[in-house]
């Protein structure tokens, strides 16, 4: 799943790239693009926990499509151009939507609060962030991306982030790693 502005970032078509790798590691791939026009941000009304258990009850849009498949999925890859340390808008409200896949409940976990997971079965998660960025905005996406897992464990998590092609092609080694190291929760 990738932002609306991913098809170009220094010349390089990172999400043909990202494809590629995991189709010679022999995973299917279904490449969504995601444009926040066409989205609806959530409103915080908890109905996905209380009127609708794990779909959200904003229908008008094509999330509840996308989240299905994330929660089905081996792998989910966020592709997303890094913005103030944080995910793009494409990608944010993408996360935010994806409060359905957990439990209205509350959890502590290494001295944080977290939501119990809904389902037994969560896809690998890889947040790949791009962008000429500082090291503070690179530190800040990480730590973003590691607190909207839903909890998995870090064995099923990898961050990655790239300035340029160099970064791209180690990044890419990376991840062709990741796919082949085993299989989700």
């Amino acid at each position: 799943m990738y932002d609306n502005v991913s098809r170009n970032f220094n010349e390089i078509d990172i999400p043909k790239a990202l494809q590629e790798v995991a189709e010679k590691t022999k995973y299917n791939v279904s490449a969504i693009q995601l444009n926040s026009e066409e989205m609806r941000p959530c409103y915080g009304c908890n109905g996905c926990w209380i009127k609708t258990p794990g779909i959200c009850v904003i229908t008008n849009d094509c999330i509840n499509d996308i989240s299905r498949e994330y929660i089905q999925a081996d792998v989910v890859v966020l592709l997303s151009e890094i913005t103030y340390g944080g995910f793009s808008t494409d990608i944010k409200v993408l996360i935010d939507r994806n409060i359905s896949h957990a439990l209205p409940f509350f959890t502590t976990h290494d001295s944080e609060m977290h939501h119990p997971k809904r389902y037994e079965h969560y896809p690998r998660r890889i947040a790949f962030g791009y962008g000429n960025v500082t090291e503070h905005e690179k530190k800040t996406f990480f730590e973003l991306a590691r607190r909207n897992t839903h909890g998995l464990p870090p064995e099923n998590l990898l961050t990655i982030t790239v300035a340029n092609f160099d970064e791209l092609q180690n990044a890419l080694i990376d991840f062709q790693a990741f796919l082949t190291r085993g299989t989700s929760i």
